[in-house]
């Protein structure tokens, strides 16, 4: 059965992508010279869930130089593609690992959570935790002065590891509370990532490990207590003298090192879809944008060996810069709108000798709280979010990508992300207002992405035969609608049926009904069956597209496959 699943998943690489089966690396071209027709969505292959944890030998560690990755993102990638053929004609392909219901498999790269199984506020606090640090003795193994934060590598009492954080001096809270609000919520959305925790400590229960080492800018060297010393120094302690800290727990298996938004891992034979052509990770860009992720880097991820049954999990860390936490300061207007190293806004700055500027430049904002720093609400735009380095996925992503990611967004209630936020242990004004933040861009952002497609699940068939004619009732719920965006009164559908098997083309309007479920009556102008073909592979297809104040999403497609046997229509696929 492995090998089935594994020979499938590679014969789909190619099938599709219809007739234009060409490696990854030609999908530029076939845009532009139009090399065939992807079949239609309930013919092409899907993924298997899981697929990719079939047992494989253990990939190498992959190293990257970062300074030389971010060169060639922040300058050979932005110039790529702001000349590329496929931009300039408005062409973008689609994310290649989607379901025929327009969603993702679960995978070592996501599993479905909290928008496919309501969890409650107690479960997303909780997230990935299992066991925190127990602080009764806490031995340093290893540290660092390198990187924007100091800290050290901790052995707890029960032999569990941590890598502890702190925050910096007038900031306390600032970047330990995000990157345990960010994990939790992350985690609840689908991703993986590791367990972290906030833990206060007595320094005095610190012990130095013989053998631990300091990780420095020029070498590697002993140890000493005063490094202890130097650390705790850069933080803020506690009005009770003790200290507090993010303490990361090593995830389990063997680190591999980071993965790339782009290509393949080619030491692993079950990573078989090219980065920037997954969903997971094109609608991770509206996961970032919500929680200002600028820092969303292929620095910030981890490949990581899970042995048994040995296969490679892939997963997201570090969420210190996340919120309004630039890690050692608040963040500031241009992060979140602008790359760190904008190629095409610094040749207009040049060009017009200073006069180009973007609206960041000339906006005033000050610290909205010490422990969170700084984050837009009301002026946070979904759309024009930016991290502070280009990033394959996310250029690629298409609105459909972009709809799947708000919709992970949207299943977050207010309890929940008041559960989250709870979990970073704010001062409570600051963790009032943090939750208000991230639920206005919460709403924001589902409102701006629901706005760009029909954004209609769970599509239902149901016949009605009498005489001679019968009528076809397709029944789904109206995201839109039930997110309370827009009214029914606000909305209608217009709606084209095509049925190939009758000749049959039918078109019209219909106004919203009183509740999310929606349904659109289709009058037949025969009995189905009286037009069937033995052998028939076309598929009807009914197109709706919402029409209410600004939206100007494009059509939903609903694929129905007649059943000779049951003598119904069956939903075979769906299509944002």
């Amino acid at each position: 059965m492995r090998v089935a699943a594994r020979t499938r998943q590679r014969e789909a690489r190619f099938a599709i992508l219809g007739s234009c089966a060409l490696p990854l690396v030609l999908l530029t071209v076939g845009a532009a010279s139009g090399c065939g027709k992807r079949p239609d969505v309930p013919l092409r292959l899907e993924p298997i869930p899981y697929a990719d944890t079939l047992p494989i030998e253990r990939p190498q560690d992959q190293a990257a130089n970062e300074v030389e990755r971010l060169i060639d993102q922040s300058v050979g990638e932005q110039i790529g593609h702001g000349l590329s053929l496929r931009k300039l004609l408005g062409a973008k392909h689609e994310a290649l690992n989607v379901t025929h219901f327009d969603d993702v498999v679960n995978s070592a790269w996501f599993e479905h959570r909290n928008a496919r199984h309501r969890m409650t506020p107690g479960e997303v606090a909780r997230g990935p935790t299992t066991a925190g640090p127990e602080t009764a003795t806490l031995t340093v193994i290893a540290g660092k002065t390198t990187g924007i934060s100091p800290g050290f590598t901790v052995r707890d009492a029960n032999g569990q590891t941590f890598l502890f954080k702190f925050d910096p001096k007038g900031n306390l809270h600032l970047a330990s509370a995000a990157g345990v609000i960010s994990s939790r919520l992350f985690w609840a959305a689908g991703y993986f990532t590791p367990e972290d925790y906030i833990v206060v400590f007595d320094s005095a229960r610190l012990e130095l490990d013989l053998e631990a080492e300091l990780e420095t800018t020029e070498n590697e060297r002993l140890m000493t207590e005063a490094d202890i010393q130097n650390v705790l120094s850069l933080t803020d302690p506690l009005p009770d003298g003790r200290y507090l800290a993010l303490a990361s727990k090593y995830v389990p298996g063997r680190p591999l090192g980071p993965f790339h938004f782009s290509g393949v891992r080619r030491d692993d034979p079950n990573d078989y879809y090219h980065h920037e052509y997954r969903r997971e990770l094109r609608g991770l860009y509206v996961m970032s944008s919500w929680l200002n992720h600028v820092d969303m880097r292929f620095a910030n991820t981890l490949d990581v060996f899970i042995d048994p049954p040995g296969y490679v999990r892939h997963y997201l860390i570090d969420f210190a810069a996340t919120l309004g936490s630039g890690t050692i300061r608040g963040h500031n207007p241009r992060e979140g709108t602008e790359y760190n190293f904008d190629i095409w806004s610094s040749l207009g700055r040049i060009v017009t000798l200073g006069f180009f500027t973007k609206g960041w430049e000339e906006y005033e904002y000050a610290e909205l709280h010490p422990s969170i720093g700084w984050m837009p609400a009301d002026d946070f735009d979904p759309g024009g979010w930016r991290p502070n380095w280009p990033n394959a996925t996310f250029r690629n992503s298409t609105v459909r990508d972009s709809y799947w990611g708000a919709k992970l967004v949207g299943s977050f209630s207010d309890d929940q992300i008041a559960a989250a936020v709870a979990e970073g242990q704010l001062p409570a004004a600051a963790a009032r207002l943090l939750a208000e933040i991230l639920i206005t861009r919460r709403d924001k952002t589902v409102a701006y992405w629901y706005s760009k497609v029909a954004p209609i699940e769970n599509p239902v068939a149901e016949i009605e035969a009498g005489g001679g004619s019968s009528r076809l009732n397709i029944s789904f719920d109206d995201l839109g609608l039930a997110a309370g965006i827009w009214s029914p009164g606000a909305t209608r559908y217009e709606w084209r049926f095509k049925e190939p098997r009758c000749r049959t083309s039918l078109g019209g309007e219909r106004a919203a009904g009183a509740s999310a479920r929606q349904v659109i009556p289709i009058e037949l102008p025969g009995q189905p069956e009286a037009c069937s073909a033995p052998g028939q592979t076309d598929f009807a297809v009914l197109e709706v597209k919402a029409i209410r104040p600004g939206a100007s999403g494009r059509a939903a497609k609903i694929y129905l496959s007649w059943s000779e046997e049951q003598s119904i229509y069956r939903v075979v696929g769906l299509e944002h």
